[in-house]
């Protein structure tokens, strides 16, 4: 390790201070876009994000049953209840029920 980088490894590209007071020049480093990836720490975070969205759209497909059944099990019910009341209607002649 040299002394310039404080026991930090120097990355390639990465631009050294001078010890100069009179360098007010800057270095430009070009960076070639295809070398530079998002690296573990990107695919980690991404794969986090896939795994949320996958949890999530299972739990919401099975709420989405769940409604659907109990909506499907309650018209049932309202049928049943409407067949019963036209049934009941339908054995007295003038509409009244007996009771």
């Amino acid at each position: 390790m040299s002394a310039l980088s404080g026991g930090a490894p120097v990355l390639a590209g990465t631009p050294v201070p001078t010890s100069t007071a009179t360098a007010t020049s800057t270095q430009e480093v070009s960076i070639d876009p295809d070398l530079v990836t998002p690296g573990l720490g990107g695919f980690l975070t991404l794969f986090a994000l896939a795994m949320a969205l996958y949890f999530l759209g299972r739990g919401m497909a099975r709420r989405v049953q769940r409604v659907n059944q109990r909506a499907r099990l309650d018209a049932e019910e309202r049928a049943e209840a409407a067949a019963a009341r036209t049934s009941g209607d339908a054995g007295q002649p003038d509409g009244r029920r007996e009771g």
